[in-house]
């Protein structure tokens, strides 16, 4: 059994056990988005709509998902100023996946999950390429007896 300083499992805790259940919410969020860009793409589509895309595409995952979200929250492996730590985190949660203690609960729970001895497809994104998208973008698990989670107070570099 394998603890971290947010995750904390018991002797009955199992990455294994569980089933992938459909989920409401991430559905309309994520399928609204693609049926919105499906209708309005062919319409609103230029050269330079394209490169703004590309750039704040990738502003949002560099900056926000990675440096915020990623490196900073989860891992607290750099420092920086508050004002910016604020700023890359909203920007990571611009990328849609979930709020700051939702991206560490996630995160954490699959850190977890996959330094036991088995741990469900879901986590370890083993079931293909297509049937783990679709389990990601509206899909989540429910471990029958998953470990539990805190979030730990702010804390500083290592």
């Amino acid at each position: 059994m394998i603890n971290t300083d947010r995750v904390k499992a018991t002797a009955g805790s199992n990455a294994l056990a569980g089933k992938v259940v459909w989920c409401p919410g991430k559905s309309i969020w994520f399928i609204s988005h693609f049926l919105i860009a499906l209708f309005f793409a062919p319409l609103l589509v230029s050269v330079s709509s394209v490169g703004v895309f590309i750039a704040l595409t990738g502003i949002t995952l560099c900056f926000g998902h990675s440096l915020g979200m990623h490196r900073i929250l989860i891992h607290r492996s750099y420092e920086c100023s508050k004002w910016m730590e604020y700023l890359f985190v909203y920007i990571g949660t611009l990328v849609g996946m979930s709020g700051p203690i939702g991206m560490i609960k996630q995160h954490d729970l699959r850190d977890w999950a996959q330094r036991q001895t088995r741990c469900h497809d879901y986590l370890m994104h083993g079931s293909g390429i297509i049937r783990d998208g679709w389990w990601q973008l509206i899909c989540e698990l429910s471990l029958e007896n998953g470990p539990g989670f805190t979030v730990e107070e702010r804390r500083s570099i290592r």
